[in-house]
């Protein structure tokens, strides 16, 4: 059985999907990638809108500056160092959400910030192995290079 392809008749109409873009846009921000992916998404009982109409919109919102993959990188990047993400974390979340590494531009302090984070939020962790090891890998999976990693472990025991 062959599932076809919605007509013009069952596709949203235009008006419906800039509302939807304009709330999705009011509940946060979006890449113009992640929004497209959005509006695209099949969701249950509703029509597809088309492919032209999406793209319509989407240009629209970049002309009249709702959409800006620029902003929305930098202040994303700059939220995800707030929680404790290196600069190869920021990159690879940025990559994944659509958005390329030029649009952000952060100091790579990761030395000085790994050393802020091993005397913050897991200093009470560094007393054993295992603890360093949890600490490790969390800060690991931060996107913080191994070597630095390692380096600020050892200077915060003092071996």
């Amino acid at each position: 059985m062959r599932i076809s392809e919605p007509d013009a008749a069952e596709s949203e109409s235009y008006e419906a999907l800039w509302n939807r873009a304009l709330w999705y846009l009011g509940r946060r921000d979006y890449g113009t990638l992640e929004l497209r992916q959005k509006l695209l998404r099949q969701r249950p009982g509703k029509p597809l809108p088309a492919e032209d109409d999406v793209e319509q919109a989407i240009a629209r919102l970049l002309e009249l500056g709702y959409l800006n993959d620029e902003r929305y990188a930098q202040r994303l990047a700059e939220a995800l160092q707030a929680k404790g993400f290196g600069t190869r974390g920021v990159a690879m979340e940025l990559r994944q959400r659509g958005l390329g590494d030029a649009y952000f531009d952060l100091p790579a302090e990761d030395g000085a910030r790994l050393g802020e984070l091993l005397e913050g939020k897991y200093r009470h962790k560094l007393v054993d192995e295992r603890g360093r090891r949890s600490v490790f890998q969390a800060l690991l999976r931060k996107g913080f290079a191994h070597g630095d990693i390692k380096k600020a472990i050892q200077d915060k025991i003092g071996g």
